[in-house]
């Protein structure tokens, strides 16, 4: 896997990711979901059965949307796996993520998808200098919801 990123962009909203789709923001690097400078999500990971999938291909669709054609890993160097999943992500109002997935075989499957979910709320200062982050951050579930602030 690369350190290539996908970035994607409307207005003062933008997104950057790995080519898998996945945000993994840090004061070293700097994936995340920003608006008006604020770095709203730091973390989104999508794993399969607890496995990140490997990355197929990546499409920019427009400036402000992207797909991501992914398979779960086999174990080998060839990728023969019988799901597929499209990631298609998009930021023109607001932040939609939907995730496709294909069952290529002739058996039904029971399979768990997760995404990892977090955010920092940094500032672009905070986020490229590296700065210690003022406040503190919480997270909870309500009813059907994550909430992080």
């Amino acid at each position: 896997m690369t350190n290539a990123s996908v970035a994607i962009l409307e207005g003062n909203t933008f997104v950057v990711s790995d080519r898998r789709g996945d945000v993994e923001g840090s004061p070293a690097e700097t994936h995340g979901l920003f608006v008006d400078d604020t770095r709203f999500l730091s973390r989104w990971v999508l794993t399969v059965d607890g496995r990140r999938p490997t990355v197929l291909s990546t499409d920019d669709i427009e400036y402000f949307e992207a797909q991501f054609f992914l398979a779960p890993s086999t174990g080998t160097v060839y990728v023969d796996a019988v799901l597929s999943l499209m990631r298609k992500r998009t930021v023109a109002r607001g932040f939609l993520e939907t995730v496709a997935v294909s069952n290529h075989s002739a058996k039904p499957m029971d399979i768990e998808i997760r995404i990892e979910a977090d955010a920092d709320f940094a500032d672009l200062f905070e986020v490229k200098d590296a700065l210690t982050k003022k406040g503190t951050a919480y997270r909870r579930v309500e009813d059907d919801r994550l909430v992080l602030g």
